[in-house]
This record gives structure tokens, sequence and C-alpha cells, in this order.
């Protein structure tokens, strides 16, 4: 029988007369209320109480509600859909469909003037913009959709999308944009934006003219910014590919200048331009963009500042850090970007846009990124973060000419590669496909010749094996597979499917994905300083800082000409030098003290876990493993059940680890108290890592980043800060290649290589020894003509 909602269509809802919909339905709260929360759809605990909102999602959204003063019973509380989908999934579009007149009727006579619409059914369904709720919840609140405005023409009713509370459980470090999100309800409405003054110069003779007078401004200051054929803040390509299509300059609030394409062909400009920016402060959003697009036609200039690493440094969370983004929250400005947008449909190149509207689109950029400035910059010093974005700027400058460079892939060696990766892929290929054939008793089905990138016929397949699964993903089949019958087909099919995806992925990713971002025989990776709340670098296009250790793969990064060489300098255990330091803890710092040239540390605890030489690789491994496990909060069981030990000798391997190490035991204790007690774990450099919403499902994981964060932030930056030095010292004699963490790549001819090497070695072991004395930071060098040989 199907349920029956007064306005909605249920007739034609798909969720009305399924198994799954509950026999008691949610309703709305009494009519009346000025405030509404509309959600997605009934969960477990909704559909057994017949009430929005209830359980551990509702219960976080009745304490931030009471923070703003707004109390439960003030507010009116629905759904999009009235009945539950099948394993709380989004509702149906069709199921939306049907409930939206019902949902819209009940807020217009509810006499609604505020809704807080949670997740991105619910915002989608209020207001007239079919975006995710990732860009609906930024900015402002919006107007409501026509369809409700039709209903209550009399009132002007305000839309705030934010994320729903059950997102932010599982996922805490939403929890502030929630918390913002709400206060919105209670913002006074607030038309501060102004539409910045701004003026485009195409001739070159004005363009002269334009550049003299910002010259002469007493302001120390200038906001630049580029436009070429793509948007920074969504690609990971590199400017100085591209043809420069205009350069904006905001010189004062909401006053902006902007040079076009024709006028930068002229030399006389760029040679203006250069002197200009040498002797100003540059501010950017991204700096490290613009000033490599700029590189080939003025040459090397310097950062002073950027807003995208000063809102990192105010927010450590990824993701919230783009230009519009912040102009839309921070300014309340329009979503200028809008405008431009039917001109280069799916990130189409930029040249394609008319150059008026393309000017005005660079005169906002920067008109906001000084606005952005003027906030940031005090928030900054009243946060006592101001040192570490004026860090991030100095590494910002110096992984320039990192990008600018890239390094050199061996084209030779990735054809045979790929042939090699396509051997062994064919090679599994064929032997699932044989366990198929046996397993299924027939040479013709339509299982004979499976595709293992298929999860339709990858479940067909284990189903008719009796295997029934809800996904083919690699957490499910590798959960699956200890409960399949050893030597069965089932998990003979499964095991080789894992091998196979795992070689694929390898194939795709540093085969496939290396040869499309070939250019000019080399790659050209982007390095992030706001990619990671860890506080260690990231880079994409491509990803070089998780890249496996396969020396097969690192192989094809090779030497730029025959007769250079790379050379590789890595931190000895940095990580565990940093906490030795930061636990105080004497044992670490007597055993990582040792100045002989043979001496490994890891060696040296095997010897004390098992006895003087009676262990081996393996035992070796595990030494490494309960280390950096215990050291960041891993638990004995997990620790045994990935090296084959059981409960017990696991148990016993922790206690005697544990006992030679009892400050870093007590150093982790206090960590743990620190994050229970609000407090954000602040580093040596003055990163900060806070943690937002800390409960009973999550408090093992945030445990466990919080423990793993000054150490890996600190050896990162402890190499960063060499890096810095590093760089520019090599003029002449090498180039900076890559740098991996708590490692730098150089190359350069090989009669130099002894020169490069000391250089690199005695600047990263001078950073360990800036940073502290108590325990030395040796530094390891390689050579070789690929960086697998290193």
């Amino acid at each position: 029988m199907k349920a029956m909602h007064l306005g909605a269509d249920c007739r034609n809802c798909p969720l009305a007369d399924a198994p799954y919909a509950p026999t008691k339905h949610p309703q709305a709260r009494p009519q009346g209320r000025r405030i509404a929360v509309v959600g997605e759809a009934p969960g477990l605990y909704e559909s057994t109480y017949g009430e929005p909102f209830k359980g551990p999602s509702g219960k976080l959204l009745n304490v931030v509600l009471k923070n703003y003063g707004i109390r439960r019973d003030e507010v009116l509380l629905t759904n999009v859909c009235l009945c539950r989908p099948e394993n709380n999934a989004t509702p149906p579009k069709a199921a939306q469909a049907a409930c939206r007149p019902r949902l819209l009727r009940e807020l217009a006579d509810g006499g609604i003037q505020d809704i807080l619409a949670v997740g991105g059914a619910a915002a989608q369904s209020l207001v007239d913009d079919p975006g995710t709720i990732t860009t609906l919840r930024v900015g402002p609140p919006r107007q409501a959709t026509a369809g409700l405005r039709s209903l209550a023409p009399e009132r002007d009713i305000r839309v705030v999308s934010t994320w729903h509370p059950a997102y932010c459980l599982r996922n805490p470090d939403a929890f502030p944009a929630f918390t913002n999100d709400i206060g919105k309800l209670r913002a006074v409405r607030n038309e501060s934006w102004v539409e910045p003054q701004w003026r485009a110069f195409d001739d070159p003779d004005q363009v002269l003219q334009v550049i003299a007078e910002l010259e002469e401004l007493p302001e120390e200051r200038l906001v630049v910014d580029i436009e070429v054929g793509f948007e920074k803040d969504t690609e990971f390509d590199h400017p100085n590919n591209y043809e420069l299509l205009c350069i904006g300059f905001a010189y004062a609030h909401g006053k902006a200048v902007v040079i076009g394409e024709e006028a930068l062909k002229d030399q006389r400009v760029l040679w203006a331009l250069k002197d200009l920016l040498q002797h100003k402060k540059i501010i950017a959003h991204n700096g490290k963009f613009d000033l490599s697009g700029l590189w080939p036609k003025l040459g090397h200039l310097e950062l002073w500042a950027d807003t995208m690493l000063a809102s990192y440094c105010l927010d450590e969370r990824p993701g919230n850090h783009g230009l519009k983004v912040l102009a839309v929250e921070k300014l309340g400005a329009p979503k200028y970007d809008d405008e431009i947008k039917k001109y280069i449909p799916r990130r189409g190149n930029y040249g394609d846009i008319p150059r008026p509207i393309l000017y005005k689109y660079n005169a906002m950029d920067v008109a906001c990124t000084w606005a952005l400035w003027e906030i940031f910059e005090q928030a900054l010093e009243a946060e006592d973060v101001r040192k570490v974005h004026d860090f991030l700027v100095k590494a910002s400058n110096q992984l320039m000419f990192l990008e600018l460079n890239g390094i050199a892939i061996d084209r030779e060696y990735l054809t045979t590669l790929a042939q090699e990766f396509f051997v062994r892929l064919e090679e599994l290929e064929a032997m699932m496909n044989e366990v198929v054939v046996l397993s299924t008793g027939h040479l013709e089905t339509p299982l004979a010749s499976i595709n293992p990138r298929s999860p339709i016929q990858v479940k067909a397949y284990l189903a008719s094996q009796g295997v029934r699964v809800a996904s083919t993903n690699e957490a499910t089949l590798s959960g699956v597979l200890p409960t399949l019958p050893e030597g069965g087909a089932s998990a003979q099919f499964v095991r080789t499917l894992l091998r196979y995806r795992r070689e694929h992925k390898l194939y795709s990713t540093y085969v496939v994905g290396i040869r499309k971002r070939l250019y000019r025989g080399r790659i050209y990776t982007t390095y992030l300083l706001h990619g990671t709340t860890s506080g260690r670098l990231a880079s994409r296009n491509p990803n070089l800082q998780n890249i496996v250790r396969d020396k097969s793969i690192r192989r094809q990064f090779s030497v730029s000409r025959p007769e250079n060489i790379l050379i590789q300098a890595d931190y000895k255990q940095a990580e565990a030098r940093v906490m030795a330091y930061l636990a105080q803890d004497d044992y670490l710092r007597d055993i990582l003290s040792r100045d002989e040239p043979d001496y490994d540390f890891f060696n040296e605890l095997s010897d004390q876990l098992y006895g003087e030489g009676r262990w081996g690789k393996e035992e070796r491994i595990r030494t490494k493993a309960f280390f950096y496990g215990i050291g960041y909060g891993r638990e004995a069981y997990s620790i045994g059940i990935e090296y084959g030990l059981s409960p017990r000798e696991a148990e016993r391997r922790y206690r005697e680890f544990t006992a030679l190490i009892p400050s870093v035991v007590q150093w982790q204790t206090a960590i743990k108290a620190q994050v229970l007690s609000g407090e954000p774990l602040v580093s040596p450099f003055g990163r900060r890592r806070r943690f937002f919403l800390i409960t009973d499902q999550n408090r093992k994981d945030i445990f466990n980043e919080a423990l793993s964060y000054l150490p890996q932030s600190t050896a990162s930056d402890i190499c960063l800060s060499a890096l810095i030095r590093v760089r520019p010292m090599l003029r002449g004699l090498g180039f900076l290649r890559l740098t991996i963490h708590d490692a730098l790549v150089a190359e350069c001819h090989e009669r130099d290589a002894e020169s490069v090497a000391g250089i690199l070695r005695e600047t990263m072991v001078d950073e360990g020894r800036r940073f502290t004395d108590y325990v030395p930071f040796p530094v390891d060098v390689s050579f070789g003509k690929s960086w697998g040989d290193l």
C-alpha cells in the first residue's frame, strides 16, 4: 500500500510503496515558526521515532542551534522526502520531485522567513542553482527558489545551505563550516559589497604612462594576478606553457588596472613592468602560479605575501582557500566567475573569452585579493601565525623553480615499462578467465571472458559462485577474501583480481598518467603548500609526494643529459629524531646520537627486541612498524595482524618496546589530553592543527592523526627550510628537481657531483642543527642516472 502525504504526488513516488518506507512518517513541527531546518530524508532514528533530526545528528544540530540562541522547539523541522530510502541513500530525483509540492507548501504555510538546508538534496530543492553543496554553502544566504516565493510573495525568504550534521560526524573537519553557516541565520543582512573601480589598457603608450603612475605611488604594495589559458584554482598546469592574456594590478582598496594582451607584446612594456615589480612588495593569491607565468617575460620576481597561504595558515583544513570561495564568503562578493563560464564550458581555454569580459574578471581577482589581504594581515598577527605565512611564502618563491624546471623522463624506458605492464595485466586477466571457465563448467557463457574492470561482470561471476557483494571496490573484496574457502575458485578469482587492480592502478597512474603529462620530455608537478592538514607538502599533476617506492616505476625519472647525474640527500629517520626531541626521550637520544658510519638505528632496536644478531629482514621490518606504529598511535593488535604475529606475541613485543621509550609514551598521553581539551597542536614552526569535533566513533582516528602531526609536519618543514637555502646555492652548479617530504633530489654534471652533494648534505645537517642540538640530523646521499637508482 502506498504512503500518502498531503500535497505530495505519492502515486508517482518510487519510495512510497518500497518495503523500506516507514509505516510512521516523520512530520514537521507545528506551524508558525520563523526558521525551518530541511534535511534530505528520514534515517533510522527518524523513522523509528517519527520525528526529523533524531539520533546523533539531531543532537549535534541541537547543540549548534542552542549556541546561537535558537531552541529546537522554535524551529520547523522537515525533510525533502518523508519516506526513508534504502541504506540511507540520497532520495532519487523522482522522489524529490514527487514530494516537492508538499515541502514548498509546508514552508509557505508555516510562515518561514529563514531556511537552513542541510545536505545537497535539500539545498538544490530550495535554491535555483544546480551546484553541489560544496559551492551552494559558500557566501551569504540566498534567495529561495521561485516556486516557494510564488507561494509566499509577501516574504523575502532566505536559504542558508550547509553540510548535513551526519556528514560532520563522519568528517569532523566540516564541523567549523557547519557552525559558521548556521550563524548566517542570525547575521544581519549586509550589503557591504561595492564593485571595484577599474580600467583596462591595451595601447602600449598608455600602459607605459600607467606603469609610471604606479611607480610614483607611495604605497609599496601591489597585488598582481595574471590570466592565461586556464583557471589556476581548479587545474594544476603551468602558466609558462601558455600565452599571457593580461595582467591585473590592485594598488588600493577597490582600485585596479588591467594591462591587456596587445600591450604585453611590446618589449618596452615588459621592461617597464620588470622594473616596477622588482621595486614593489608583490601580493598575490597563489602567487607561485603568477610569478611562474611572468618568469619567461620578466625574469625572477619575489613574492611578499599570498592570500591563499594566509588563508591556510588561519584555517589548516584543505579545500577552503580558492580565491572565488574566499571572495564570496569573506567579502560578500558576487560569483563573478559565472560570467566567463559560458565562454569556457568544461574547462575550455581562457583565450576564448572576449577580452573586455576577461579583463573585468582579472580586475575583480586583484581587487578581491587586496581586500582579503587587509583582513588576513590583521588576523595573521592576532593569531600569531604571521611567521608561518612568511615561511611558506619563502618556500613558494623557491618551489616555483622546481615547477619551472621539472624532471626528465626516459621515454625509451617508459615504452619498455608500458610493455611489461601490458604483459603482466594480460597474464592476470588470462588467469581470471581460466578460473571463471573452470568454475562455471561452460566454455561458452557470458562469463567465459570476463572484463575485470566491469563491476557488473565481477558481481555476476561472484554471484554465480554464491558470493554476493554490495560493491567490488578493494576494501569490500579484501574484507570478503578471508571468508572464502581457501583454494576455491572464488578465492582464487578475488585474489587475482586484487593483484590485477593494483597493477592496473600503477599502470594507469605512473605509465599512462606520466605519458599524458609529458611536455618537452619532462613532467612538471605542482607543489601544494596548502594541500594537507598534516603540514606536509602535497603535489598534483602528477602526484609525486605519495609515489610508490617501486624502483621500476621511479626509474623512468632520469637525468636530462647523458653526462649528468641525480643526487638524493635524505634525512635519516627524520620523524624519529623529531619525536625524540619533542618527547625529550633519553633512550632515543642516546641511540640516535651514535656517530658511527655503519650504525643503523633500527638494527639497534632489533637487537634490543630480539636479541643481538638474532633477527633477520622480516624482524627488522616489524621493528620499524612497531616504532612508527606506536609513535603514531597504532595498537599492538593491528600491528600484529599486519605482520603475522599472534595477539599474545604482538602484545608482548608492544610492552617490551614501550618500556624502552617511556618519555615518548608520556608525551603521547599529554598530546591526547591536549586534543581533548580543545587546545590546538602547535608545531615548532608555528603550524596549527585543530580537531573540531571529537566523538566516540572518531576519537581513535583523531588521536592517531594528532600523534603523527607534530613529527611529520616538523620533519617536512626542516627539509623545506633546507630547500629554501639550498636552491639559490646551486646556481651555476645544478638544479633541484624534486623534494619528497624529508629528501631533496638534485641534478648536475658528473664533474660537479661531489660539490653539489656537499652543499646538500651540509645545508640539510645544519638545518637540523638549527632546529635542535638535542639529536643530530644526519643525511644519506646517493647517486644515480635515474630516481630508481637512488
